[in-house]
C-alpha cells in the first residue's frame, strides 16, 4: 500500500472512527513497551539459583526445561 492509498483510506473514516483507531494503536504500543521493559528488567537481575533461572526464563517467555534437564544429567 502506498502512502497516497493509505491516506485515501484514512480520509474515508469519520473523526470518531479515527479516534477509536488512535486509542487502539496507543493501547497496543503501550502493551509492547511494557513487555520490552519487563524483559529488560528481567535481564538486569543475575540469577542465583536454578529456580531463579527458570523464573527469569518464564518472565522472558522462554522455555528452558529441556536445557535444564540436560544440564542436570551431566
Amino acid at each position: 500500500m502506498t502512502e497516497d492509498e493509505f491516506f485515501s483510506k484514512l480520509s474515508s473514516y469519520s473523526i470518531e472512527q479515527l479516534n477509536q483507531i488512535q486509542i487502539k494503536l496507543d493501547s497496543i504500543a503501550d502493551e509492547k513497551r511494557r513487555k520490552v521493559e519487563k524483559r529488560k528488567a528481567a535481564m538486569k537481575v543475575q540469577p542465583r539459583k536454578s529456580s531463579d533461572v527458570e523464573k527469569m526464563a518464564d518472565e522472558m517467555g522462554l522455555d528452558l526445561s529441556s536445557l535444564m534437564r540436560e544440564i542436570s544429567r551431566r
